[in-house]
């Protein structure tokens, strides 16, 4: 049987790579690539509401110590959530009188997070007068897993705005180039799932292994989530598949072999 190796990134990507010479398969492998985005959003809902604290650490208005709040709004509360357990969001710079005015910072797994909130018609009087820049910067894969979970948890598409014609000259590009920067994230990170998808089924023999029939259940349901564009749903059930055929654990690599009771990787955790 050929030896692969499990590659775990930080934002919880799982990439398979054979390790056989002959093999003109490489699937994604977490990299050291840095790179930078910037994208523009136009913001519909007005919630959450949070609170920020004496050291501008933003949290929920819940905290006893948030003397000043801010109006998080659709869009940025996505990209927090999709970029995953970080050090707490911080708020750059004071607070004017409109609480929909602000600029955050996040950081996690040598990536930074940017958002900025302001208003680009209207005088800000609505939640739908305002846009979001959303600045990206680190690794690929994670940025482009950031950008496909947010449009994920958003279920629309947020480079579509109220007033085209404002919103194009505030970001200075069209709305469709805007679009493309969005979309090509997008699609790099489902391309690199269905990649793991097939290298997997490809692990279990085929449709018709051994293997197969015992995965095919969690091999389907990890197909289906993927077209419905649940990330988290794919991993689930890639981790039940990896344990069912003896994906074991070697830190920081695993080793397809059999079952000789070493420890299975889990690829669900953070």
């Amino acid at each position: 049987m050929a030896q692969y190796e499990v590659v775990m990134a930080a934002d919880s990507l799982v990439g398979i790579k054979n390790l056989n010479p002959d093999s003109v398969l490489r699937l994604y492998m977490a990299s050291n690539e840095k790179v930078a985005i910037r994208l523009f959003a136009q913001v519909w809902a007005p919630r959450p509401m949070m609170g920020v604290d004496d050291d501008n650490i933003v949290r929920t208005t819940v905290r006893p110590n948030a003397k000043r709040k801010i109006i998080l709004g659709d869009v940025a509360q996505a990209f927090l959530r999709a970029f995953g357990p970080s050090d707490p969001p911080k708020l750059v710079g004071d607070l004017g009188f409109d609480e929909q005015k602000w600029e955050i910072t996040a950081f996690a797994f040598e990536t930074e997070l940017s958002i900025i909130s302001r208003p680009y018609w209207g005088f800000g009087v609505f939640t739908k007068c305002f846009l979001n820049e959303i600045r990206l910067t680190g690794k690929r894969e994670i940025i482009d897993r950031t950008v496909y979970d947010s449009l994920s948890f958003l279920g629309r598409n947020p480079w579509e705005p109220v007033w085209t014609r404002r919103f194009e000259r505030n970001i200075g590009m069209g709305v469709e180039e805007q679009a493309e920067i969005w979309k090509n994230s997008q699609l790099r990170a489902e391309t690199v799932m269905r990649e793991i998808l097939r290298e997997v089924i490809s692990i279990s023999g085929g449709t018709g292994g051994p293997d197969f029939h015992g995965c095919a259940v969690d091999l389907e349901m990890a197909r289906v989530a993927l077209d419905d564009r649940n990330s988290h749903a794919f991993e689930r059930a890639i981790s039940r598949v990896s344990g069912l055929l003896n994906i074991k654990a070697d830190d920081p690599w695993g080793e397809l072999g059999g079952n000789d009771g070493s420890e299975v990787v889990d690829l669900t955790k953070d």
